[in-house]
């Protein structure tokens, strides 16, 4: 308090700063340069009175002396830049947060009221004004689920939010808040959830450094009811003629007690077949599968269902669906590598658990004789094989450590049937880079969709990275929905290393990105060219098989890496229904408030990619009608985008209308069936447990809808405060420059009193 005085006497404006914590004084020429000033200046001082007549007394000397050091020595300071730092305590402000949940879990009903239904009724007791009496201030309120928005006065008190968000991310959500409103003038966040947080980080890790108390009140009561569940697990969109697809799927209980549940599977409206899932004793998940034999082509529609229990917690999770599209031409897949290796074993097995896939792998040996393994069946060694008769059939043409003279004789067609779009490229990593395969002045060089004037190989991958969720292209589906499928790609094995590129060639697309463990930085994983009217994918990182045979950390049950593999080739086969314009969906299947990529590809009479054509896209819809769109013209010569995002579940149908100088191109008809997502009622249960942990570990309290006054007496309505720091020049006083001039004033009195000049 007395420096704060002190401070205020010489002139120095402390504000916003009230009560000083601490403070610290630095000079612009530092403490050295002080040192060597006084050491300069304080022996000249003394000198000059040493060297005074008889006529003045010891006394006199001493104080003239004394008021000339310390003028030497303010002046000395002065000249220094004095800079005194000031840390204190700054008023703040006091808000509080109340943050309500309105993801679609929230529509789950207890007791024939719905958790916001719940939340809705606290509100209209007087919830609210119950927080500001207490604080003296109006609570910030706001919504969260998918994304956060604030919520005015007039709609807290209409209170006409709904439970309408497909994802609940609580990490997320807080940290907005905190970001908006700053954690130190937070009395608290209150938040009105069931806790099921449904992406997003752990919120017990994200929460775990809070400084500021976090609030839960839950509606309903945990385990008040009983729920079953149905999942598919990655359903398949493509099916071949005389063959069979085989689709399976998990059925989940949740305080139910049972040996089996049927699963009733209806195709086009019209049942097909059942099947089930049989529990054995203290199980919650069963699996089912079923195959449907693909007897004629076409698009067809499966719809799946489970019997709905009574007061079940919810039957938004008891049916899902999907699209099945049966094809003539089964898939031809060409492999060829340098050497016998682990990844093109993995490559091979991979393939086989597709059985409409068939298989043909060409391997070089040392001794130049070859080895062919058709779908893994080995036949014996041969001395210049002609490969052109497998190249010929093939969809897909897979390559490994194959060297220029492998390629030489077959290069012309390769070219060719790349650039004409009827044999897809995909290049797999290996120990040698392309400069030890000699591409380099070559036409396979020019399909490579990297410069590789520099190749260095970094072996410090991370997690893959998608660029987003909306991606355009299916095989990077490995998880039906969009934002799980980014999640999941972050949790997949890792590999050794990654190959370093000098950079992209122009139109290049980089589909997956790795972190370096040692940096921030991304590096391409994943890159796509097109070459003519093909596709090119480079995959950088390697090897395949240590990460590519371990199953994910995670109930899915599947080789992620096989999955992978199996899907790009499948993509990579590029087979269009028409020959002039095509749609091109990242899936078959989407989800209500999801946005959806649609590309529309054009060409024109000369099989040659059209630009600055005019597309459109229609969508039609059960329960909406019809929406047309316009599609944008994307840097890939010939190809359209656009997206959207549907309101209601059900089929929706595409149409996509080319023309160009006013004359139609053709149109394409494809069609995508809407889900509502199910990740909110996984498990719908309330989660008492987390909340009350996470309450906890922030100095928050738990508390149900008829505990909620708990809250309100537990809040600290104390003005707020927050320590912040400030920069004083010392040379800005009037009070010090005016004793910097009285002093030698002083000096020059007192000589002139007793006669000295």
């Amino acid at each position: 308090m007395i420096m704060h005085s002190l401070l205020r006497l010489f002139g120095y404006n402390l504000s916003p700063i009230r009560d000083i914590d601490s403070s610290a004084m630095t000079l612009a020429w530092g403490w050295a340069g002080l040192v060597l000033l006084l050491i300069a200046l304080l022996p000249l001082s003394w000198w000059v009175y040493r060297c005074e007549g008889k006529n003045i007394s010891d006394k006199m000397r001493r104080q003239l002396l004394a008021i000339r050091v310390l003028w030497v020595i303010l002046l000395a300071i002065l000249m220094c830049g004095p800079v005194l730092i000031v840390s204190g305590y700054v008023p703040q402000r006091n808000r509080l947060a109340v943050m309500i949940d309105t993801s679609r879990s929230m529509s789950i009903k207890h007791k024939e009221v719905s958790r916001l239904d719940q939340i809705k009724k606290l509100f209209e007791s007087g919830f609210i004004g119950q927080l500001e009496e207490k604080t003296g201030i109006y609570p910030e309120v706001f919504s969260f689920a998918d994304n956060v928005s604030p919520v005015s006065r007039q709609e807290v008190e209409q209170f006409s939010l709904n439970p309408d968000g497909n994802q609940t991310d609580i990490s997320n959500a807080v940290r907005n808040v905190v970001g908006n409103l700053g954690e130190g003038s937070l009395l608290g966040i209150i938040m009105l959830s069931d806790g099921v947080s449904t992406t997003g980080d752990n919120p017990a890790m994200a929460l775990a450094n809070m400084r500021t108390p976090v609030h839960f009140v839950a509606p309903g009561q945990e385990g008040e009811s009983a729920d079953m569940a149905l999942h598919l697990t990655r359903p398949p969109a493509q099916g071949y003629l005389n063959s069979s697809v085989r689709v399976r799927g998990e059925v989940s209980l949740h305080r139910v007690a049972t040996s089996s549940v049927t699963v009733t599977v209806r195709r086009n409206g019209e049942f097909f077949t059942s099947a089930t899932a049989d529990f054995a004793s203290a199980t919650e998940k069963a699996a089912f599968a079923f195959n449907i034999p693909c007897e004629e082509e076409g698009n067809f529609r499966f719809e799946l269902e489970i019997p709905a229990l009574e007061n079940e917690l919810t039957n938004e999770n008891n049916q899902t669906g999907f699209l099945l599209k049966v094809v003539r031409e089964r898939l031809n897949i060409m492999a060829l590598s340098g050497r016998l290796s682990w990844d093109m074993k993995f490559i091979g097995n991979a393939l086989l658990t597709d059985p409409n896939a068939r298989t043909v792998h060409w391997t070089r040996l040392r001794d130049n004789r070859w080895v062919c393994a058709r779908d893994l069946k080995p036949e014996a060694a041969q001395n210049n094989p002609d490969l052109r008769e497998d190249l010929k059939i093939a969809d897909v043409l897979v390559l490994y450590s194959a060297d220029y003279d492998m390629l030489k004789p077959l290069e012309e067609e390769i070219i060719r049937r790349v650039e004409a779009g009827t044999l897809g490229l995909l290049l797999m990593p290996s120990s040698k880079n392309f400069g030890e395969l000699g591409y380099q002045g070559t036409q396979i060089e020019k399909l490579l969709p990297v410069l590789t004037s520099s190749e260095s190989w970094r072996g410090t991958p991370g997690n893959l990275v998608l660029p987003s969720a909306e991606t355009p292209y299916n095989f990077l589906r490995l998880i039906d929905d969009p934002i799980q499928n980014v999640e999941f790609f972050a949790t997949l094995p890792r590999f050794e290393g990654i190959y370093e590129y000098a950079g992209l060639k122009p139109g290049s697309e980089v589909l997956v990105s790795s972190t370096v463990r040692s940096s921030s930085d991304t590096i391409p994983f994943m890159i796509r060219s097109r070459a003519g009217l093909g596709n090119v994918v480079l995959i950088s990182g390697g090897p395949l098989w240590p990460a590519g045979f371990r199953l994910v950390p995670s109930d899915r049950g599947f080789a992620p890496y096989s999955a992978l593999v199996v899907n790009m080739c499948k993509w990579l086969a590029n087979r269009r229904e028409d020959a002039q314009v095509s749609i091109e969906l990242a899936s078959s299947r989407g989800y209500v408030g999801q946005g959806n990529n649609v590309r529309v590809w054009v060409m024109n009479s000369k099989n040659e990619l059209q630009a600055n054509a005019q597309v459109s896209l229609t969508i039609t819809d059960e329960r909406a009608g019809s929406t047309s769109l316009p599609c944008i013209e994307t840097s890939e010569k010939g190809c359209y985008e656009t997206a959207f995002i549907p309101a209601f579940r059900g089929l929706h149908r595409l149409e996509a209308e080319a023309r160009y100088q006013g004359r139609e191109l053709g149109r394409a008809k494809s069609e995508i069936l809407i889900e509502f997502s199910t990740a909110e009622f996984d498990e719908p249960i309330v989660k008492t447990s987390l909340m009350t942990q996470l309450a906890s570990d922030t100095g928050g309290i738990f508390a149900t809808v008829d505990q909620a006054s708990k809250i309100v007496e537990a809040i600290d309505a104390e003005p707020g405060q927050k320590l912040e720091s400030k920069s004083i020049d010392l040379r800005d006083s009037w009070l010090l420059l005016i004793i910097l001039l009285v002093l030698p004033m002083v000096e020059w009195y007192l000589r002139r009193i007793r006669g000295l000049s």
